[in-house]
């Protein structure tokens, strides 16, 4: 298995080497993305992997445990030749493929790739999720895999035009923020509650979590703590966002909220609400959600002529 070089490999390898990545230790961030990716393609395997010059070295993965790849028997040296995803839905049917090394050191038996590219154009690496059963992709997860790989290199050249300090430090997950902020977690995937608040937990906030809206109502009413921020998904069972909006307020109305959702253009009702409101569609980066959550809560300060 061999795959042809790109046109301008001397240059690309050049700008791969200028962002400063390959050989970095593990940061959350990259996981968090990768299990993001996962999560939304309904797939036990992911990777972020950025293509040397005879391998494919992974700066995170699900799945399995190895740090890189040959590159000549890689899925991502054929992705890279790609303006879009690679979708390989069954690697054992295409002679190309089917002596991949992932194909025959774990078994993996689909794969799609999307490639990482930067403002000058090079696609340095892939971000990808595969199977051990031949799969298929709805449009909705393909543009949401290509919304994460443009958001993870929007946020990797920014994170190289840092100092030195500044990059040891992630993706910007460490931002300057309240210690004292409480943040009420609202999210009825198991999953995906667990990684926003681990992130949320990470840069100081304490935060409680709920698997619904009935859930969460029942800590506010329970539980004696200043609530600064309700997080919270907006199509749930029980007792969606906003009626959890409507009904937090009734009690706590200093509280603000963020909905965090994939379907915000089916609720116009949003744009009506007296109350002040930010909303983040889903997929969205760790990063994001730390930048909109500190928007959010100084908004709430302006509001009230309080201090962070």
């Amino acid at each position: 298995m061999s795959s042809p070089l790109p046109r301008d490999e001397d240059f690309r390898l050049k700008v791969l080497r200028g962002v400063r990545i390959l050989d970095t230790s593990p940061e959350p961030a990259f996981d968090d993305i990768v299990r993001l990716a996962t999560l939304i393609c309904d797939t036990p395997i992911g990777k972020i992997g950025f293509v040397d010059q005879r391998r494919v070295w992974l700066k995170a993965k699900i799945g399995f445990g190895f740090d890189e790849v040959p590159r000549e028997r890689s899925f991502s040296a054929h992705a890279i030749l790609r303006s879009d995803l690679l979708l390989v839905a069954d690697p054992l049917s295409d002679a190309t493929f089917a002596n991949s090394f992932l194909v025959t050191e774990i078994g993996v038996r689909f794969f799609a790739g999307i490639p990482l590219v930067t403002s000058s154009h090079q696609a340095i690496g892939v971000l990808a999720v595969m199977d051990r059963v031949p799969h298929l992709l709805a449009e909705e997860q393909i543009d949401s895999l290509q919304i994460l790989a443009r958001r993870l290199m929007h946020e990797l050249e920014i994170r190289c035009k840092q100092d030195d300090q500044s990059t040891r430090q992630g993706l910007h997950l460490a931002t300057s923020l309240r210690p004292s902020v409480t943040i009420l977690l609202v999210e009825d995937n198991d999953n995906l509650r667990n990684l926003l608040q681990r992130t949320l937990e990470g840069v100081g906030f304490s935060v409680f979590a709920a698997a619904d809206g009935a859930e969460a109502l029942r800590l506010c009413q329970e539980r004696k703590f200043t609530l600064d921020l309700v997080v919270s998904d907006i199509v749930m069972p029980r007792l969606n966002g906003i009626e959890l909006l409507h009904r937090v307020h009734a009690a706590r109305p200093e509280t603000q909220f963020l909905f965090i959702t994939g379907f915000g253009e089916q609720f116009p009702e949003i744009a009506e609400l007296k109350y002040g409101v930010n909303v983040l569609e889903k997929p969205f980066l760790p990063s994001e959600l730390i930048s909109i959550v500190k928007k959010t809560l100084e908004q709430g300060n302006a509001t009230t002529g309080t201090e962070g």
